[in-house]
């Protein structure tokens, strides 16, 4: 079946429930096959931490800072990466002088850090690609949870602690990392093993769709940056779709989000990726500030900007009211907790417990925008199934 008739039928379809929502995305995006000379990246305007610069005959792929602390991107560029394809054995001879970051592509043998990284790959039709990941109990994806039972897909220790001994047993090509703050030191350690590391900062992207461009981080590593394009211009032009959509809505409901730790309350800042939705989703996030990460308040301020809020989105972990009251009575207080208005992502989880959102949701903006639109304006969405939110349990 082709693509179009896959995006035809996609539309026509409702979106599937829980554990069956990889194999709806795998089904109405495309398989891809290799091609040497990738197409333009018609979708350039939402990259967000990262670069990629067509040469003759090679791409160039730069990493850069971003700084989600001064609501704003540094460009200034980290590393830069030569991506050769592996077959031009001449070119990458000739380069090897002037350029010392050389990858050949399309890479085949991938250990990969944050399940963020996995549905990007997936969507490519390239998980065969991944031999190895740290805290493989938190992957959620059907496809990859196979491999992890079938033994393609090695544990390498945890997020917070790769072992180095089975990373270089399994032998890749490269490790895709992250970092919070400063650099594991454990990835000067495989550099050094002769192992490239390549930071993937999607998780600091502001936008939601700044965060999906990273699939083209992933095209060009694995030489389908065609199939990449393709895939994100849907993502983009479903997106646009639902919050042109949004804007017919006949009100602006109010929305607070978050929950109490320690009896400080923990909530996306006001120009952070989930307040984004909100606001695309047109509502107004009742958390007024300019940060893009997590922002902290006391009760007594919440309860002044949160108390008659409309919605609540996002009650961190709780999964139920009655968990709610038993953490701390004071939600009790909320309109949005009496009149049953609070709407969870932390119910939908994979087989092995992990948060299905928190894998996908980076990847699937367009998914996340249509869940939102249809709780806070049902009546643009009628008979919709939710892919990530649900309503919480008594």
């Amino acid at each position: 079946m082709s693509y179009l008739t896959h995006l035809f039928l996609h539309k026509k379809l409702k979106f599937l429930k829980n554990t069956l929502l990889f194999l709806f995305i795998s089904a109405s995006l495309p398989l891809c096959s290799q091609v040497k000379n990738a197409g333009p990246i018609s979708q350039s305007s939402y990259i967000e931490g990262f670069s990629l610069e067509q040469k003759e005959g090679y791409w160039v792929l730069g990493l850069s800072h971003i700084d989600n602390k001064n609501n704003n991107t540094d460009s200034k560029l980290l590393n830069s990466y030569t991506l050769v394809h592996r077959d031009s054995i001449a070119l990458k001879n000739k380069l090897s002088k002037t350029h010392k970051n050389i990858i050949l592509i399309p890479v085949e043998r991938i250990v990969v850090s944050a399940t963020t990284h996995l549905p990007a790959i997936e969507l490519l039709g390239s998980q065969d690609v991944v031999i190895g990941f740290p805290g493989t109990k938190y992957i959620s994806s059907r496809v990859f949870r196979e491999k992890v039972k079938n033994g393609t897909l090695k544990e390498l220790g945890s997020e917070e602690d790769i072992n180095i001994e089975l990373l270089l047993e399994a032998t890749p090509e490269l490790l895709i990392g992250y970092s919070v703050g400063e650099e594991p030191k454990e990835y000067q350690t495989i550099r050094n093993a002769g192992i490239p590391v390549l930071i993937n900062s999607d998780w600091l992207s502001k936008y939601p769709l700044g965060k999906a461009s990273w699939i083209y981080f992933f095209g060009a590593l694995l030489n389908k940056l065609d199939q990449a394009d393709i895939i994100f211009s849907h993502i983009v032009a479903e997106y646009n779709k639902a919050k042109q959509l949004a804007k017919k809505a006949n009100n602006t409901p109010t929305v607070m989000s978050g929950a109490m730790y320690e009896d400080i309350w923990y909530a996306p800042g006001g120009n952070s990726w989930g307040a984004q939705f909100i606001k695309d989703a047109n509502a107004s996030y009742v958390f007024k500030s300019s940060s893009i990460g997590s922002d902290t308040y006391s009760l007594e301020y919440v309860l002044s900007h949160s108390l008659n809020a409309t919605y609540w989105i996002g009650p961190a972990q709780f999964t139920s009211y009655s968990e709610m009251t038993q953490n701390s009575v004071h939600y009790k207080q909320f309109k949005s907790f009496k009149n049953n208005k609070i709407y969870t992502f932390a119910a939908k989880k994979g087989s092995t417990g992990g948060v299905l959102y928190y894998e996908l949701a980076p990847q699937r903006p367009d998914l996340v925008l249509k869940d939102l639109i249809s709780i806070l304006h049902p009546e643009l969405l009628p008979h919709y199934s939710s892919s990530f939110f649900t309503k919480l349990d008594e």
